[in-house]
């Protein structure tokens, strides 16, 4: 078995996201899975976004979910 190679039973987790942390000064921060392609950053989407609290990063979550959808429609 070659060390890059994923475990017997491993699955890519699913989503853009990582998992969403707070950091000490008390705001949420998440950051994506992958980074951005150089289209992706010129149409002005994120690669971390940070709010307030979990509510408001969810919100910001979403909305760069749905600015990525337009660029990339499936």
């Amino acid at each position: 078995m070659d060390h890059r190679e994923p475990l017997p039973g491993y699955r890519e987790p699913e989503g853009r996201w990582l998992q969403p942390y707070v950091s000490r000064d008390g705001t949420w921060t998440c950051r994506l899975r992958r980074p951005l392609s150089h289209a992706q950053e010129k149409a002005g989407l994120l690669y971390v976004v940070v709010a307030a609290d979990c509510d408001g990063l969810a919100a910001l979550m979403a909305h760069e979910d749905e600015k990525a959808a337009r660029l990339n429609p499936a």
